[in-house]
């Protein structure tokens, strides 16, 4: 049986107001080292057909999609109709919240380069904090969160059903990353790699 490689790269792509503090130069040389053929990006497909890449981070907007465009990669969108939408929780737990979001700011500008953000001590507390915030949110923000996980994996196995022997990576933010790699696991078509060895 083909097995498709598929690696899962995360970021913290939803400051997208704030200054990233590496260059974005550093981004665009691990993908393009990569050089994957398929990008699977967390955008919806109505964003790419309009070509409105205004609202996106800027590692998609200013990095990944301009590689694409000079590149050979194929840029699969696979964040469904509804990707979440920015928590707003009010009283003490939105002001929690806030503090909360100020410390995931930090840890990213703090990051060296996106391999500090998928390993180590910055991946670790990303998760963590993003753990609490959903907790914080409540119920919804939690199913919300769930549900925005099984539309981006389902459509990463369509991408790697209608394309075997194509290597994948998957670029997402971080909280997503250690749910969709399992999921990709229990696949016997896929093999989940790291994006250093796809």
């Amino acid at each position: 049986m083909t097995r498709t490689s598929v690696a899962v790269l995360g970021t913290l792509t939803e400051f997208h107001d704030d200054p990233i503090p590496y260059d974005l130069s550093t981004l665009i040389d691990l993908v393009n080292k990569i050089n994957p053929d398929l990008l699977c990006l967390d955008m919806t497909m109505d964003q790419w057909q309009r070509q409105d890449f205004s609202h996106l981070p800027p590692e998609f907007r200013d990095a990944l999609l301009p590689l694409a465009y000079q590149t050979d990669m194929v840029v699969a969108p696979i964040a469904g109709s509804r990707p979440p939408e920015k928590l707003n929780v009010a009283g003490w737990r939105g002001v929690l919240i806030r503090q909360i979001r100020r410390v995931l700011t930090w840890v990213q500008q703090t990051a060296p380069g996106p391999d500090a953000m998928n390993q180590g001590w910055r991946h670790d507390w990303g998760n963590a904090l993003y753990e609490f915030i959903r907790k914080l949110a409540g119920h919804q923000a939690q199913l919300t969160y769930h549900e925005h996980i099984e539309t981006l994996t389902q459509a990463v196995v369509n991408v790697a059903e209608n394309n075997p022997d194509n290597r994948i990576l998957v670029v997402t933010n971080i909280q997503y990353c250690h749910h969709i790699r399992p999921r990709l696991r229990q696949l016997s078509n896929v093999q989940v790699t790291t994006y250093s060895d796809l």
